[in-house]
C-alpha cells in the first residue's frame, strides 16, 4: 500500500487529501512540487518504483523545501502518525542535546573530560590506560576517542557505561576516527549527571517540546543499578515528520518558528569536518556526516544523520532542502543505502542547474 499525503500530479491516484499550496496540515506548511517550480514527474516515478518493489525496503520518504512539505509518502503498513526507530540517526539528536547542555551551563564545554563524571568507576576499569583520562566530550562527538565500539558485544552486558570505559584504546584520544555507539551512550549519562535530569525529560524540555514534537519513545540501556538510562546511542522513535523538523532546525541554523533552540555556533561546529570516517571516507562532525556529491556537474554538499536499516535525515543547505527516509533493511548492506541512489537520480537533479 502507498499512502501519499497530497497529490503529486493531478492525475496521480496516490493521495487521500489534496491541499492548496502553503496550506497548514497540522504541523507543517504543505505545498506541492509545482508551486516550488519543480517537475513532479520524477517524484512520482520514484514513488511508483518504491511501491512496486517492496524488496527496496523503504517505508517513508519526505521532502521539505524552503520550509514547506512538498512530498510525503508512506509504504506498506506505515503511516504519518507512526513512530519509527531512528537507529543511529538518533546520535545527531544526542549531539544537539550536548550542545544544549553546554548552552544551559550544565557542561562547561566540549573540552570537558568524560571520566570526571563517573568517579564510581575509578579502579574498576578493565584495560586501564591513563590516556582514557584525556577523553573529552568532543572526542566522543567526533568519534575520535580512540575506543572501538564493538556494539554486538555491548548489548548483552549489564552496564553499557562500564563497557565503553573497559574497551582497550585502539588509538590515543583525538588521533583518528573510531566508531563507538557506547561512547554516545556515555554522553547521554554525562548530560543526566551534569543536569540532574533524565534524558527524556531533558530532551522534552529543551528540544522536543520547543520543536512541537509531542510523540517519542526512548529505548532503555542496561546500566549499573538498573538506572534505566535512555539509549542515546540510537533507537529514539519519532514520526518521520518530526525527524524532518529536527533536520529543519539545523538547516535554519538552530532556529524554529522564530525561537532560538540551538546556537548557530554549535550548528557550525556540528557540521564542520573534525575527522574522517575510516569506513566511508567522508567528513564527520559532531555525530553528523558530511557528503559531497556531483549532480549533473553541480557540487552538492549535505549534512546527514544515518541509521541502520535505512533511517536518514539529509540536509542540503545550499538547496534549502531536507530529506527524510525510513527503512526496514536492518543489517542489510547495500540495500539500506538505496535512498542515496534515489536522491541522486530522482530528487537532486530537480534542484540543481539554472
Amino acid at each position: 500500500m502507498i499512502q501519499s499525503i497530497f497529490v503529486l500530479l493531478a492525475s496521480a491516484a496516490l493521495s487521500s487529501a489534496a491541499q492548496e499550496p502553503g496550506a497548514a496540515d497540522g504541523d507543517w506548511r504543505v505545498s506541492t512540487p509545482q508551486s516550488h517550480g519543480l517537475d513532479p514527474a520524477p517524484l512520482l516515478a520514484m514513488t511508483e518504483l518504491i511501491g512496486s518493489e517492496p524488496e527496496i525496503g523503504i517505508s517513508s520518504v519526505l521532502l521539505v523545501h524552503r520550509g514547506e512539505l512538498i512530498h510525503e509518502t508512506y509504504f506498506g503498513e506505515w503511516g504519518a502518525d507512526d513512530l519509527h526507530t531512528m537507529r543511529s540517526a538518533a546520535k545527531a539528536v544526542t549531539s544537539a542535546l550536548v550542545g544544549i547542555a553546554i548552552q544551559q551551563g550544565f557542561i562547561a564545554s566540549a573540552d570537558a573530560t568524560v571520566l570526571d563524571y563517573f568517579p564510581e568507576y575509578e579502579g574498576e576499569i578493565d584495560h586501564w590506560d591513563e590516556a582514557k583520562r584525556a577523553i573529552t566530550v568532543e572526542h566522543i562527538l567526533t568519534m575520535t576517542s580512540g575506543v572501538r565500539g564493538n556494539e554486538d558485544a555491548m548489548y548483552p552486558t549489564d552496564d553499557w557505561i562500564k563497557f565503553y570505559f573497559d574497551q582497550p584504546l585502539a588509538n590515543p584520544p583525538g588521533e583518528s576516527f573510531s566508531y563507538a555507539t557506547s561512547g554516545v551512550v556515555v554522553l547521554g549519562d554525562v548530560i543526566t549527571r551534569a543536569s540532574g535530569q533524565r534524558i527524556p525529560d531533558f530532551a522534552d524540555r529543551y528540544l522536543l517540546d520547543p520543536l512541537g514534537i509531542t510523540q517519542r519513545r526512548w529505548p532503555i540501556t542496561n546500566s549499573r543499578g538498573s538506572q534505566g538510562l535512555a539509549m542515546t546511542g540510537g533507537g529514539l522513535h519519532l514520526r518521520p515528520r518530526d525527524m524532518a523538523r529536527f533536520g529543519q532546525l539545523y538547516l535554519d541554523r538552530g532556529m524554529w518558528n522564530g525561537e532560538r533552540i540551538l546556537s548557530e555556533t554549535w550548528i557550525e561546529a556540528s557540521v564542520a569536518p573534525h575527522s574522517t570516517s575510516d569506513l566511508y571516507g567522508e567528513d564527520f562532525g559532531y555525530l553528523w556526516r558530511m557528503i559531497d556529491r556531483d549532480i549533473e556537474g553541480w557540487p552538492v554538499r549535505s549534512w546527514e544523520a544515518w541509521g541502520n536499516g535505512g533511517q536518514f535525515i539529509m540536509i542540503f543547505p545550499d538547496l534549502d532542502l531536507v530529506a527524510v527516509f525510513t527503512g526496514e533493511n536492518y543489517g542489510r548492506w547495500p540495500q539500506m543505502e538505496r535512498p542515496f541512489a534515489l536522491m541522486d537520480e530522482y530528487v537532486l537533479p530537480l534542484f540543481v542547474g539554472d
